[in-house]
């Protein structure tokens, strides 16, 4: 049978070589079929060793430099202009700059490198498990052994950071959920020996889902208290009903929005303050 990869190979072929007909090539197709696979290390010691590596280096030129200035400023030493960077006559302190501006500059690139890296946010173990699955669905034979124990590391990051609600997250965290045939997306470039294995789900369709269900419990939270209130007589339980219903509110909009606390208090209060109107006209009328 011909595979998906163009080679003359068979299925038994595949399963007893996987390292030759798979590989790394099928590897990275696997990785870069979805985002959330998109997981590397983040090198966190070696990075802290680099930096202080390249720190200490600049600091050595910054005492040479020292030096020099600390030799011509002195009285007994020939008269230098150390006010001159156009006709500096040291040449050895003119060259010393131009190594340090080198330095520096790599220095600071790989500082804002590590700038951009520290915000991305750990991998997900379920992403992680998944990378995981693909290895043993190959028998741990299609990358070598020791290039698959990346995995086991503690700072591992997400590439690709894409903002979930934490309802989002928990239909990704649920296998029931996430695998609803609704969601399901087929992939037309999935290679042979992949077909049987992996399957793909929307994230459209999975972010439309959680948008319809948010806006659905907007809806009801904001017309079922309204109804409620209309059919009570007093006060204090009008008040009880609009407390549980600014709980509830509060609970609901920290689960399904990405939102910051206060962000969260302001619309509970603007929440609040469309149901202490409608009291206001309740009494009003009464």
């Amino acid at each position: 049978m011909r595979t998906a990869t163009g080679a003359d190979a068979t299925e038994e072929d595949i399963q007893r070589k996987p390292w030759k007909y798979i590989g790394y090539k099928g590897y990275a197709n696997f990785i870069a079929s979805d985002d959330d696979f998109l997981i590397l290390r983040r090198f966190e010691s070696l990075s802290a060793r680099v930096a202080l590596s390249l720190q200490d280096k600049i600091t050595v030129l910054e005492e040479e430099l020292d030096k020099f200035d600390r030799i011509y400023s002195r009285p007994e030493s020939r008269d230098v202009h150390n006010g001159t960077m156009r006709d500096d006559i040291i040449e050895e302190r003119t060259e010393l700059l131009d190594i340090i501006a080198k330095k520096l500059q790599r220095y600071n690139d790989f500082l804002l490198q590590q700038t951009s890296l520290k915000k991305l946010p750990p991998a997900q173990r379920r992403d992680i498990r998944s990378i995981r699955n693909w290895h043993f669905n190959h028998d741990y034979g299609a990358i070598a052994t020791q290039e698959q124990k990346y995995l086991d590391k503690p700072d591992l990051i997400n590439i690709v950071h894409k903002e979930k609600t934490p309802l989002r997250r928990f239909i990704d965290s649920s296998l029931y959920l996430r695998t609803l045939p609704i969601f399901k997306q087929r992939k037309d470039e999935l290679y042979h020996y992949d077909a049987g294995h992996v399957s793909y789900y929307s994230d459209k369709r999975i972010d439309g889902f959680v948008s319809a269900v948010i806006v659905a419990i907007g809806v009801t939270m904001l017309i079922t208290p309204l109804w409620i209130l209309q059919g009570l007589n007093t006060l204090t339980m009008k008040l009880g009903i609009i407390t549980i219903f600014i709980f509830i509110f509060l609970l609901l909009l920290s689960f399904t929005m990405v939102s910051k606390p206060f962000e969260a208090l302001g619309a509970t209060a603007a929440y609040a303050a469309v149901l202490m109107v409608f009291i206001q006209f309740g009494t009003a009328d009464t």
